[in-house]
């Protein structure tokens, strides 16, 4: 396994979002490697659309889409920190019957701050 299957691999069975230290104390178990080595696999998986990074809390999640070149859309909890992958063709679609002068929307990720149920 490369660097990026691995980095993958821990995303994958991971019960939670992790941020990039996480992903590298996990792979640490498997072999020694640097920070970048990680942020370039994470980079990676990214424009692979494997996974999305959460902006807001610098999180890394699996992208639960079996297609590629969407536009990911994050319900983050903020109580929590949970974060959950919407349907982006809902905002998609929205954004096309409504476009805004000033931006291409076309190519956009979303990131919506609430309360999870558990939480609720």
């Amino acid at each position: 396994m490369n660097n990026n299957d691995i980095v993958f691999e821990i995303i994958k069975k991971s019960k939670k979002h992790l941020t990039a230290y996480e992903i590298l104390d996990k792979f640490q178990k498997f072999k020694k490697i640097q920070p970048m080595a990680i942020y370039r696999s994470l980079k990676k998986l990214i424009d692979e659309d494997k996974i999305h990074k959460s902006n807001q809390n610098k999180t890394y999640v699996l992208c639960n889409h079996s297609h590629t070149n969407h536009n990911p859309s994050i319900a983050i909890c903020r109580d929590c920190g949970d974060t959950e992958e919407l349907k982006s063709e809902l905002f998609e679609a929205i954004f096309k019957k409504n476009p805004i002068k000033k931006y291409d929307l076309s190519k956009f990720q979303l990131e919506v701050s609430t309360t999870c149920r558990r939480c609720n």
